[in-house]
């Protein structure tokens, strides 16, 4: 079971006595000075364990001011006269509470070395998976920054949750019944954990932690950016260009309530900005876009796989061909080798002589000694139907108008792709940052014949 650890910062002032109340959770503490004791009942400290914690943070003046049990008056000095008053150390005591209480000095933070010192006694403090509620009611006016920060740290390098983030607002209490607000600051922690999530995903691809977070309230959604992201990551082109799981999250976005934490709306809204780029329906500018986002995440063995593929599905969609028939994709394929080389038709590989068993050995003959003579030859093979389409079907790609468009971009492409695929074993392998300048004039050139969204 994790530890749960108890953080506060004791401050210097002499405190008024009050309630302290948490409308929603329907709660209202003893009547204390310190709003220390308060958060403990509100968190229900008594029910933790021996192995949690009750950490406690003290400057020397709020040690001798306000901590020690030994205390049992101080003076006011708006009325200049000493009142009844009692330490947080003999406050803690009467509580009874389960675990230890652990209290350590600090500096005053009156300098950045002081700051940090405060900010590694306290991590150094933490074990691996704590639970931490933090209380920042009182004490250094650097003391929100630091605990947000220390929060990301303590997450990142001991795995923390964080459970709760607090603060006492007496200057707001109720003066008639003397009742003051406790307000719950941890929404702000999970905006932070939200932005970063949502950034991470944004700026590297990477989706984990927003996946993680919204599996709780936006579980639908959750599923469909890790499958549509998954799509991307596994070279998934029929989905990617069909963009039915892009067209779902869309959907699911539009409806999202972010009533209890409003500013997440602007969060989602820069996500749902970056899906905008898809067409909802089938189109091959989705497979264009999928390459260009593993192109500006450095995903480069995805976007070069992606982006040749999608080459070869544009040219079959413009041509009215079915761009997921595999022989369609093979003849588009070769068609940008033919144009790219200027290979003559007898060279082709559908009349080549490894393929002869297509094609009576004579007609062969008769166009090896005319090549003009291929009407005649069509006559000879019309028999064999499936061939003659095929032939039919190189004429027509080799002679399209979009092959011709995309020939330069494809040969490109086809250089880089085998360098990377082959994991440059091979003659004349580029390093790194020439692969990087070749996939920067890439997708210049792909931008001049698909603009950016």
């Amino acid at each position: 079971m994790a530890r749960k650890v108890f953080i506060s910062v004791l401050g210097t002032g002499l405190y008024g006595k009050c309630q302290y109340t948490r409308d929603d959770a329907n709660f209202e503490s003893d009547e204390t000075f310190f709003i220390q004791s308060a958060t403990l009942q509100y968190i229900n400290a008594k029910d933790w364990t021996s192995h949690d914690l009750g950490l406690f943070l003290l400057t020397d003046l709020a040690r001798e001011n306000n901590w020690n049990k030994s205390i049992t008056k101080r003076t006011d000095y708006r009325i200049k006269q000493d009142v009844e008053y009692e330490g947080l150390e003999s406050v803690l005591e009467k509580m009874h509470l389960p675990f230890k209480v652990n209290d350590f000095t600090i500096p005053n933070g009156n300098n950045e070395k002081e700051i940090l010192k405060i900010f590694t006694s306290t991590f150094d403090e933490l074990n691996d998976g704590d639970e931490l509620y933090f209380d920042i009611t009182h004490a250094f006016r650097f003391l929100p920054m630091l605990i947000l920060v220390l929060c990301d740290y303590a997450k990142f390098l001991k795995n923390a949750t964080i459970k709760s983030i607090t603060y006492g607002n007496y200057e707001a209490r109720n003066k008639e019944n003397n009742k003051a607000p406790i307000i719950d600051l941890l929404s702000l922690s999970q905006l932070q954990d939200w932005t970063y999530a949502a950034g991470t995903y944004l700026n590297s691809g990477n989706v984990n932690k927003l996946v993680e977070m919204s599996c709780t309230h936006y579980a639908d959604f959750a599923e469909k950016l890790k499958e549509t992201v998954a799509d991307i990551h596994t070279c998934r082109g029929i989905s990617i260009i069909e963009s039915s799981n892009i067209k779902q999250i869309k959907t699911l976005m539009d409806s999202m309530d972010t009533s209890d934490l409003p500013p997440l709306k602007f969060v989602f809204d820069k996500i749902r900005a970056d899906f905008n780029k898809y067409d909802d329906f089938i189109n091959v500018k989705n497979g264009y876009e999928s390459a260009k986002w593993c192109y500006k995440n450095q995903l480069y063995q995805q976007a070069i796989t992606i982006l040749i593929e999608t080459v070869i599905s544009d040219i079959c969609i413009f041509e009215n061909l079915d761009w997921k028939r595999r022989k369609n994709r093979d003849v588009a394929s070769s068609a940008l080798y033919i144009v790219a080389n200027n290979v003559p038709e007898k060279g082709w590989s559908i009349i080549q002589t490894e393929n002869k068993d297509k094609y009576k050995p004579e007609c062969l003959a008769m166009l090896e000694t005319n090549p003009c003579a291929l009407e005649e030859i069509e006559e000879s093979v019309k028999y064999k139907s499936k061939y003659y389409s095929e032939l039919m079907l190189y004429r027509q790609l080799v002679k399209s108008q979009r092959v011709q468009e995309l020939v330069e971009l494809s040969t490109m492409i086809k250089d880089v792709r085998d360098d990377i695929d082959h994991a440059g074993m091979r003659d004349g392998a580029r390093s790194f940052s020439e692969i990087e300048t070749k996939l920067k004039e890439i997708f210049t050139t792909l931008n001049t014949i698909v603009p950016c969204s």
